[in-house]
């Protein structure tokens, strides 16, 4: 039976970490199906998806941990790995705004309490063209349950917007 790795990556980025990561991964026969990876604060980080057989699984975690310079975080599950199928179809939220501590935390407790499901988020913060300061970007792939008050949440997201100073925008 397959076994499907969710592996959590950190190390010093360097050229050719891509590369031996695969190499690891192809030498103990696992498919790498879906990552995520990033450059941040000079680490080379991500999130990887690697299918492998139950036979192969024990020596390619192994492996995986002897990367030289980079620590490797796993979690194993049996079986297929479900597509990712929303009930309804899902939202966009979009935000930008005066970059300070607690937006993401405002913008996701809102969304927790109307039992909203983040599948993907991506922050980022730049300099602002005018004054120089800082600009915070965030853009959110949400699944919502199928009972959502869309109103609801738009107007909660709204008064937390205004009270944060941020554009927010929460499309289908």
């Amino acid at each position: 039976m397959d076994s499907i790795l969710v592996v959590t990556i950190s190390g010093a980025d360097r050229a050719g970490l891509v590369e031996r990561l695969a190499s690891v991964i192809a030498e103990h026969s696992g498919n790498w199906e879906h990552c995520r990876m990033a450059h941040l604060a000079d680490r080379f980080v991500g999130l990887l998806q690697i299918r492998v057989s139950g036979v192969n699984q024990q020596d390619l975690e192994s492996a995986l941990r002897m990367i030289d310079g980079l620590d490797v975080m796993l979690a194993a599950t049996k079986g297929e790995a479900e597509e990712l199928t929303a009930a309804q179809p899902g939202l966009r939220l979009e935000l930008l705004g005066s970059d300070h501590p607690g937006i993401v935390r405002d913008v996701f407790a809102a969304l927790a309490k109307a039992n909203v499901n983040v599948e993907e988020l991506h922050t980022s913060t730049e300099a602002a063209p005018d004054s120089g300061g800082m600009l915070f970007r965030a853009n959110a792939r949400l699944a919502p349950q199928s009972d959502l008050d869309q109103q609801a949440l738009q107007a909660a997201l709204s008064d937390i917007a205004m009270d944060l100073m941020v554009d927010l925008k929460l499309s289908e």
